[in-house]
């Protein structure tokens, strides 16, 4: 299989070099073993495509579906010529395809015909005595041409004319030739991996076109995993799928956000943000199995990547996805996959004529929800309240109130409507895709260049992503074919900023706060204010952050069959991203309604930074296959090599002329600053896999993979990884015959594999960017304070170390272990795959807390471990009933999820969360509510609060039993991440019309409802919503919320977090709903196209909760005050093929 040791050139400070000359060494030695496997099978027979079978009585039908499960052949035939049967015996033993049929069908009115891998069953053809000829039609040469989905020809598709063995084979242009009779006939069409057909031709009719589609069930046998593909039927590991059919012409932003739902296991959780270009989700495949970073990694036609590069890749140029959930499959990524693998195929080039696609919609966004703020005169009424019950005076009078109410004068009472001056943006998206795709029997190519442009909700939110991909494939010779993958991303995104903070989310969080009852402008034009400022001053200012991400991922590798079933496949590929970001704040001049100056905020600057990251990585893989009698091996063995190198840098000045002259070199050099830093990185791997089955019955898998990384010390740079899997194909077993008419496929899968990860979480990006990279070694920092001297001490910055370091480090650490089944049943029409997983994470990487006087920040250890343990389903059934086709997809995952280690650092709580052994990862944590108090004497009788109680708050509930509520009376209050998603996909068409629509959701989840989200009570800062009217008053003692507060922290959900205020979060959501129709082929011929579909496309349709209509159940358990809403969007679109 594989093993060695290696090193990293860019990390040549930190770990030496290994010899080159041992490298080329062990290739060698590698070569060699495979050569002489070779040469030891050369004599041994091949595994031919034989019959061995023996049965007495059985139907000829079970007869058929043996031979097709031994061989591989695909039969075709009319169930009514094969209905009167009777049934057959026989005693097969390494029969050939030609003698097993012969035998089969001995004695039975039935002929055959072997064209290729198709078997063709007719009835026999019986003698007649031709009475007269004299109306008979002349013989005519019927011609076709046979395309796919998209219009692209299809060679090798075998036509024969039904209740004959007359046939043709189409040409690689996807054209065929066949000598009818000239009468009505029908043309069985059958081609693998595309659902077969009947055709009727009219009697005379000499041209017919026919266009296939794709069998969906067929085309998932092939399944792409590390390093390669596997038969369905042969994995074993935990590995799910999906094709172009899921991810295209959906409105989605990211490809990441287009896996939700379509695949158990693997969740998809709403970005905080629904902003142009900050919108990607979170992906977690079976749980959040760290404290760490718990990402899966991408592999982009075979370039290990980051989740971040996923989020670039044009859906339209997608072929599949795979995602390899447990530690078998994921193994061969060893130290990079314990959070899951995600693989990417790229579409690539025909044979054929060169064949152009194009795509594109147009889309109007709207907020799934915004805040339901009460108007200012509301506003004032419970912001008097709330001074009541915390026993001041009220602000306003009944006269002022009654102002706001009237808009008697809306420049000193006013009713501003912040909101909707806000969200006045034009919200229209629009994408367009063009792909080109054809070549030579030698050279193959697929050319995409792709435009996503999406204006938000705001003005001045934007995100432009351009795509260009170049798929090339050709033969050197016989035996060596190249390949190139090149892709490159240009993203853009701009956002208004503001002179407060500088970031949008603060023009979000201001204008969920700024009251109602403040002006947007005075009479006389100046912008009214609060003391942060006025949220629109900034939006309609010169205020402006500019975002440039430029990424390319690219990739040349060969492939080179030395001998037969010897494959060297050597590869090198180059990834680099490069940001360019430009933070421009203007400044803001505030005035009273008088005209006086109020305040300034200011002055003017300008950041600009620029990131650039490069990888290089150098790969080879052996690959040997072979098979003897029924025994079936597949030996890899591979080596690889990565560095990286990244920088940054960035400028700072302010004191701008005016807010058109914004290049850093126009600001003051008084107070400017300049920042940067660089680092290396080295990573490299052996791998190795064999798999074996026997008789395609049983199967075998092994992985080993051992890394050596450059952020660990000398002593624990290295981690070996192996899993080991095994499958059983019951549905092989001569004892399954009986049953196989009903049940197709039937496999058991059981699977056990150890995983890594390297990565390490930073303190605080903005300090120690580089701290990630070296854990094990002190980071020392400039800008560090010294004093010198005694009584008149001075002052002075220099270098010093900030950070600790821990030399012992070593690698997260996951075991895993797994049952599966799959199934299918009637004829593969009906689908269920079930699996059973234990995933436990150990030597997590750690920052655990340490004493004051150790003067640094604490060092990162291998403290914690986390267990994760679930079940996953999927069950689907598809059919066709003459022109009407449809499908239904159902998928569910239940996971449970808890922390066993924290090293003895006790609960680590964060506002409502908390980190503690024995419950789920940021966990929500206060203390349990009984209700709302009603009296003072329930007060008197109660355990004690607050001096303050008073009826109308919030009971607790006192755990300990001390009489008092105190910090140790606080609870495990649920789970935010959901303990079931799932996800429905129905589908149908009907001749020229398809409609398809997808469910997805969650259950077993918690939301907690922060003040954010109810709204805030106050005089300027005061944006309460509807969900505040319901609030306790003597009058109104059946309320659902306690009485309104402004300052007091009893109960509000911020200060005093309890279950009052945990929610459950789950929903359903009609995720997307599409309907198209595709112009028919007679009218496309005229103009010269081959497809054009059009479409309506509906993302977030409809949402069913238990939440207040202006959350979303999806986006994360975070203050909705800060982020943009989510979006829903309705789209119109084309697809188009010529």
């Amino acid at each position: 299989m594989q093993v060695n040791a290696i090193c990293n050139s860019g990390t040549r400070k930190y770990w030496k070099y290994a010899d080159v000359s041992t490298k080329i060494l062990l290739v060698m030695k590698l070569t060699s073993f495979m050569l002489l496997l070779a040469a030891l099978e050369v004599s041994a027979k091949g595994n031919a495509q034989t019959v061995t079978y023996s049965a007495k009585e059985v139907s000829l039908r079970k007869v058929l579906n043996i031979i097709k499960d031994q061989t591989g052949y695909v039969f075709f035939y009319d169930k009514e010529d094969i209905k009167d049967s009777h049934p057959v015996s026989l005693n097969l033993k390494n029969a050939s395809p030609q003698v097993a049929m012969e035998a089969v069908l001995r004695d039975q009115k039935l002929s055959f015909d072997i064209q290729g891998n198709t078997i063709f069953i007719t009835k026999a053809e019986t003698p007649v005595v031709a009475a007269t000829v004299a109306n008979t039609p002349p013989p005519v040469t019927l011609t076709g041409k046979v395309t796919d989905e998209n219009g692209a020809p299809v060679p090798g598709v075998s036509i024969v004319i039904k209740g004959t063995q007359k046939g043709a084979i189409t040409d690689p242009g996807g054209v065929f030739h066949i000598a009818s009779t000239g009468e009505n006939v029908t043309l069985l069409v059958t081609s693998i991996g595309y659902e077969s057909q009947e055709v009727k031709v009219a009697a005379g009719q000499t041209q017919v076109n026919i266009r296939l589609k794709p069998d969906v069930s067929s085309l998932k046998q092939l399944v792409v995993v590390g390093y390669g593909v596997q038969k369905k039927a042969n994995l074993t590991g935990a590995v799910a799928s999906i094709g172009t059919k899921e991810l295209t012409n959906r409105p989605v932003t990211s490809l990441g956000n287009a896996l939700q739902g379509t695949m158990p296991g693997v969740t998809v959780t709403a970005a905080a943000s629904g902003q142009p270009g900050s919108d990607a989700g979170t992906i977690r495949i079976r749980g959040i199995g760290t404290l760490n970073n718990a990402d899966p990694i991408v592999v982009v036609d075979g370039v290990i990547t980051t989740l971040a590069n996923l989020n670039n890749i044009n859906p339209d140029d997608i072929a599949s996805m795979s995602v390899l959930k447990d530690a078998a499959s994921a193994a061969i990524y060893g130290s990079r996959a314990a959070n899951g693998v995600i693989l990417v195929t790229t579409k690539q080039g025909k044979k054929g004529v060169t064949q152009v696609t194009y795509n594109a919609y147009v889309g109007k966004q709207k907020a799934t929800g915004l805040p339901d703020f009460l108007p200012s005169w509301q506003a004032a009424t419970l912001f008097n309240q709330a001074r009541i019950n915390e026993g001041k005076t009220a602000r306003y009078t009944p006269a002022e109130i009654q102002k706001f109410k009237d808009g008697s004068d809306p420049f000193n009472y006013p009713n501003t409507d912040w909101l909707g001056m806000f969200y006045k943006g034009s919200g229209i998206q629009q994408n367009h895709y063009l792909g080109l795709s054809g070549g030579s029997e030698k050279t193959q190519y697929n050319l995409s260049l792709g435009l996503f442009d999406e204006n938000g909700l705001v003005k001045k939110t934007n995100a432009t992503r351009y795509t260009a991909r170049l798929n090339l494939t050709s033969e050197v010779r016989s035996n060596i074919h190249v390949n190139a993958n090149v892709g490159f991303t240009s993203t853009g995104k701009k956002e208004p900023s503001n002179p407060y903070t500088g970031d949008f989310t603060q023009l979000v969080r201001q204008i969920n706060r700024i009251s109602s009852t403040v002006p947007y402008k005075y009479a006389n034009g100046y912008y009214g204010a609060i003391g942060d400022g006025n949220p629109m001053a900034w939006l309609e200012g010169a205020s402006l952050n500019q975002y440039a991400y430029y990424d390319l991922i690219s990739n040349v590798g060969a492939d080179w069959e030395i001998i037969k079933g010897l494959h060297f496949k050597p590869s090198i590929a180059y990834i680099m991203k490069m940001n360019r970001n430009k933070k421009f704040i203007a400044d803001q001049q505030y005035y009273t309604a008088n005209g006086d100056s109020s305040f300034y905020q200011g002055p003017s600057s300008v950041r600009d930074e620029n990131y650039l990251t490069n990888t290089l990585t150098q790969q080879a893989l052996l690959e040997y296959s072979r098979s003897f009698a029924k025994h079936n091996f597949k030996i890899l063995g591979g080596y690889s090599q990565e560095h990286t190198k990244g920088t940054f840098d960035d400028g700072y000045r302010k004191g701008f002329l005016n807010n058109l002259l914004t290049d850093v070199n126009l600001g003051y050099t008084d107070g400017q600053t300049t920042s940067g830093y660089t680092y290396e990185l080295g990573l490299q791997s052996y791998f190795g896999r064999l798999n074996y089955d026997y008789d395609g019955k049983y199967l075998f898998e092994a992985n080993l993979r051992y890394d050596g990384t450059s952020r660990f010390g000398p002593d624990n740079r290295w981690g070996l990884y192996p899993s080991f899997s095994a499958g059983w194909n019951i549905d092989r077993e001569n004892f399954f015959a009986n049953i196989k008419e009903y049940v197709s496929n039937l496999k058991l899968r059981a699977s056990w594999g150890q995983l890594g990860n390297q990565y390490v979480k930073t303190y605080d990006a903005a300090k120690y960017p580089t701290f990630p990279y070296y854990p094990y070694i002190p980071t020392v920092s400039a800008g560090q304070n010294y004093i010198f001297g005694g009584t008149n001490a001075t002052i002075a910055t220099g270098f010093a170390p900030v950070n600790g370091a821990n030399p012992n480090l070593q690698w997260e650490t996951t075991t895993e272990s797994g049952v599966g089944v799959d199934a299918t049943f009637l004829d593969n029409k009906l689908n269920f795959t079930a699996d059973y997983f234990n995933k436990k994470t150990t030597n997590i990487l750690l920052t655990v807390p340490a004493a004051a006087t150790y003067g640094l920040n604490a060092p990162v250890q291998n403290a914690g471990a986390v267990l994760n343990k679930g079940w996953e389903f999927s069950l689907g059934y598809s059919d066709r009933k003459g022109d009407f086709s449809y499908s239904a997809n159902f998928n569910t995952a239940i996971i449970n999820t808890k922390i066993t280690d924290l090293h003895g650092t006790g609960p680590i709580i964060d506002g409502y969360t908390v980190q503690q052994e024995g419950l789920p990862i940021n966990a929500l944590y206060g203390y349990i509510a009984e209700g709302i108090f009603q009296s003072a004497d329930e007060i008197a009788k109660a355990p004690k609060q607050s001096s303050n109680t008073a009826p109308g708050d919030i009971r607790y509930k006192d755990i300990d039993g001390d009489g008092k509520i105190t910090s140790a009376d606080r609870q495990y209050l649920g789970n935010y991440f959901p303990k079931v998603t799932f996800g429905l996909n129905l589908s149908g068409s009907w001749k020229n019309f398809d409609a398809s629509i997808f469910l997805q959701g969650a259950a077993g989840v918690k939301t907690y409802i922060d003040g954010g989200k109810l709204g805030q009570v106050g005089s300027s800062v005061g944006r309460p919503t509807t969900a505040l009217l319901d609030t306790w008053t003597p009058e109104n003692t059946g309320a659902a919320l306690p009485r309104i507060w402004s300052s007091y922290t009893q109960n509000d959900p911020n200060g005093t977090p309890s279950s009052f205020w945990v929610k459950d979060g789950s929903y359903l959501r009609l995720k997307n709903l599409q309907i198209g129709y595709t112009l028919p082929e007679n009218l496309l011929k005229r103009i010269g196209l081959t497809k054009v579909r059009f479409y309506y496309s509906g993302q977030n349709i409809l949402t069913f909760d238990h939440l207040y209509k202006w959350i979303d159940p999806e986006a994360p358990n975070t203050s909705s005050i800060y982020y943009y809403p989510q979006v829903k969007v309705n789209t119109l679109g084309v697809n188009v093929s010529f």
